[in-house]
């Protein structure tokens, strides 16, 4: 429930236009004064015929859990049905078991709320806005990102006025569900049959699978191809996709971690929104808001797997330079063994970091390298080039930032992470 027509009105590309309860907010439509008493099971096939496409869960458990109303379930249903059907929706999905949660809630927001701005963030996770010089890479480590609270609002299951939720403005296009012999509309069909996680990630990699494989003409997730790039399908494809996931921990547990085949569908979200702000024939709605909360959404369940430089510079964009300095070293102490990923962070943390935040920033995240290196921790050969050219990065953003007078206790943790690189 919550994807409006008025708002998909302005999309362009061909996406398959649905004719559901669920997705309109008009309100007028076919009038029967003489309905007869509303029928639970009418209305179940009636929400799987009409309305399921739109609703990932296929059950309508999303409109009961997060308790919209009678009369906003039948306002928006009479666009397409006509009253009788309506009502005998609204019965069905009163017969439906499911926890109940605010309509409001944003799901994973940290502590329930936003905070007001960026120093308020540091002084939530540290007490103080500065970084603290004795934080080991063992005590940021035992951070949990999904419990630090953050100034950025993470999406409502149904904004009508907006984009930054939950709800996709449409359901999966037929090229999608179609491609290679109906791969995706087969999993989803399987994954609703049984439920189970595992059958869950079977339908979110079909339904990846099939909206960026090249060989599918109609793929709209080839984002590095300007020519085949459709931002806008794209971002409803991977909302829509993110949803499934979502219902699904709302369903069987909150806490679960599903793997990274099922988050990362949320940092996916956010890289569509991010990539479309380059192509402005199809610009997405919000899409920096939309680019930061998406990844920081993902980010948060494994915070070793994606680029610091997408992720953090989100917040970046936002002008929240502290919350994307924590990104930047959160990662990087999550890195596995070997990571060139390690070296990024630092180079990303440095040149985030406010001015005050440069010589503790770098002071640790040079000892977590040094400490890594010492370890016999370090990259590649192909890696090593990459590597050094990140550390001299860091090392010319910090001295854009930093008076002369602490450059030599920097420059004391430069030369022996150099020089452990430069070893074959």
């Amino acid at each position: 429930m919550g994807s409006v027509m008025n708002r998909s009105s302005e999309l362009s590309f061909p996406f398959v236009i649905l004719v559901i309860a669920a997705c309109s907010d008009a309100s007028n439509g076919p009038s029967d004064p003489a309905a007869p008493r509303p029928d639970v099971s009418m209305g179940r096939a009636a929400f799987v015929q009409d309305c399921s496409t739109c609703h990932a869960s296929g059950d309508g458990f999303d409109l009961k859990t997060f308790g919209f109303s009678d009369t906003t379930i039948i306002r928006r249903a009479v666009n397409h049905v006509d009253t009788a059907t309506a009502h005998n929706i609204v019965a069905y999905i009163q017969s439906i078991a499911a926890p109940q949660n605010d309509e409001n809630l944003r799901l994973f927001q940290p502590k329930g709320d936003a905070l007001a701005g960026d120093v308020e963030f540091a002084t939530a996770l540290f007490g103080r806005d500065a970084w603290p010089t004795d934080l080991t890479s063992a005590q940021l480590a035992a951070i949990d990102p999904r419990r630090v609270q953050v100034a950025i609002r993470l999406p409502v299951w149904s904004d009508e006025s907006s984009n930054t939720d939950w709800m996709p403005d449409f359901a999966l296009p037929a090229g999608v569900l179609d491609y290679s012999g109906g791969l995706a509309a087969a999993a989803i069909a399987g994954y609703r049959a049984a439920p189970t996680p595992e059958n869950l990630i079977r339908a979110v990699n079909a339904v990846r699978t099939s909206s960026r494989a090249s060989a599918n003409p109609a793929a709209p997730c080839i984002l590095d191809d300007a020519a085949r790039a459709k931002f806008r399908e794209c971002f409803e494809v991977r909302r829509w996709t993110s949803s499934l996931v979502a219902l699904h921990m709302l369903r069987y547990g909150m806490n679960a971690d599903l793997g990274p085949q099922a988050h990362d569908v949320w940092w996916d979200v956010g890289d569509a929104a991010r990539k479309s702000r380059g192509d402005a024939s199809v610009p997405i709605a919000n899409a920096t808001e939309n680019w930061t909360s998406w990844m920081f959404l993902g980010w948060s369940f494994d915070p070793s797997r994606h680029s610091s430089t997408y992720t953090a510079g989100g917040f970046k964009q936002l002008g929240l330079s502290r919350h994307a300095t924590f990104v930047a070293l959160r990662s990087q102490v999550a890195r596995p063994r070997n990571s060139v990923n390690v070296y990024e962070d630092l180079f990303n943390a440095v040149r985030f970091a406010p001015a005050a935040w440069t010589v503790p920033v770098a002071s640790f995240a040079l000892r977590h390298v040094g400490s890594r290196l010492a370890q016999g921790d370090r990259p590649s050969l192909t890696d090593i080039a990459k590597a050094i050219a990140s550390v001299y990065g860091a090392v010319a953003e910090a001295n854009k930032k930093v008076p002369l007078s602490d450059r030599a206790a920097l420059d004391a943790l430069v030369q022996p992470v150099l020089g452990a690189l430069a070893l074959k």
